[in-house]
């Protein structure tokens, strides 16, 4: 026998409640990215004044483009987010949102069926709560 270590993808079933949570969340993120878009237009105000008394037109321009960057990639951030809203909210209930892996550790013994070994694992949570839990695609019985 030999312990080796496999991801297990844990998913969770979509209810009304998951649902409102995500979209929530998603609305949080959505409003910090907004937040930190004013103030990088606070901030690189200053930071350009700061630059162009110390170094003129090239430094100022140098500024100019870091903080077109740093807008530029929260801008994206946040219309990602509210695409994921967007396909959130056309979900079914009842659907299962691959959520994020976690590692274990498995037997595998002499005589194992490897193609088994292989399928892996799967954590289902409902409500927060451990709903399911398969191996192989099969469910697992409590012991």
């Amino acid at each position: 026998m030999i312990k080796i270590r496999q991801p297990v993808a844990v998913k969770f079933i979509l209810t009304e409640s998951t649902k409102q949570q995500l979209i929530q969340q998603h609305r949080q993120q959505v409003e910090r990215l907004q937040m930190e878009l004013e103030q990088l237009d606070l901030q690189g105000r200053q930071w350009l004044e700061q630059a162009m008394a110390q170094g003129g037109g090239e430094a100022a321009q140098q500024v100019r483009q870091r903080l077109e960057q740093e807008k530029q990639a929260r801008l994206q951030q946040r219309e990602q987010l509210i695409q994921q809203m967007q396909q959130i909210q056309q979900m079914d209930l009842g659907t299962e949102v691959q959520n994020m892996n976690v590692e274990t550790m498995v037997e595998v013994r002499v005589g194992d069926d490897w193609s088994k070994v292989l399928l892996g694992s799967e954590i289902i949570i409902k409500d927060g709560i451990v709903h399911e839990i398969r191996r192989g695609g099969h469910p697992v019985q409590e012991e």
